[in-house]
């Protein structure tokens, strides 16, 4: 189903999509039953649905799909239906996301058209650093998990990563990540280590700021 494409049905103002009418009868006619629910990540504190799918009968499988953000359309100004507009597309887009459905939208192909030489030049339109390129933040790393895990901007997502290989965690990776970083917490007061050296040597603000990879070394050493 990975590459199945349903058509269109209306075009918004920021956005395409298709009726979840449509992606209704896809799943009535492929026997696919599914049900959502909102949940807030213990790792960045954001909301995000969860689609379970359950195919041909068989135990429902667990999907991550979009984080909820605030969103203001054009053209409306009222924010509680601003939010609504938000919350019908992020539970519409996660379904498909979980599906393996693609739209027929020019999301994919505009992300496609950055490069590694099109990243260094690429300029941030928002936030406290709007019109800073985006390599010149590379060495702020807080900044850097900023953009990856509390924006929902897959063009700067992209752009990180040609710049620097990272990728906005899965549910595992979150998941392990948030194991790890408590038991680097334990270590912090049990070993009394010092943190802002630890910051320092890893040129990062706060401990929350570290990757796994660097939270592993940490562990194993001090361990």
């Amino acid at each position: 189903m990975g590459n199945t494409r349903l058509k269109k049905k209306t075009e918004g103002y920021s956005y395409k999509y298709v009726e979840l009418a449509d992606i209704n009868k896809y799943c009535e006619q492929n026997d696919i039953r599914y049900y959502q629910e909102v949940e807030t990540s213990e790792v960045n504190q954001k909301d995000y649905f969860i689609t379970y799918l359950s195919y041909s009968g068989e135990p429902y499988e667990r999907h991550r799909g979009c984080q909820i953000v605030e969103a203001k359309l054009q053209g409306i100004n009222n924010p509680v239906q601003a939010y609504g507009s938000s919350l019908t597309y992020c539970r519409r887009y996660s379904l498909l996301m979980a599906l393996g459905l693609a739209t027929e939208d020019d999301d994919g192909a505009s992300l496609n058209e950055l490069t590694e030489e099109t990243a260094k030049e690429y300029v941030l339109d928002f936030g406290k650093y709007k019109g800073t390129k985006l390599i010149d933040l590379l060495s702020n790393k807080g900044y850097i998990n900023y953009l990856l895990y509390k924006t929902d901007n897959k063009e700067v997502h992209r752009a990180i990563e040609l710049l620097t290989g990272e990728t906005p965690l899965n549910e595992e990776e979150m998941d392990e990540k948030l194991e790890l970083t408590k038991q680097l917490m334990d270590l912090i007061v049990n070993k009394g280590l010092d943190v802002d050296k630890m910051c320092e040597y890893y040129g990062v603000e706060e401990v929350k700021d570290l990757n796994t990879k660097q939270i592993k070394e940490i562990i194993e050493k001090r361990g």
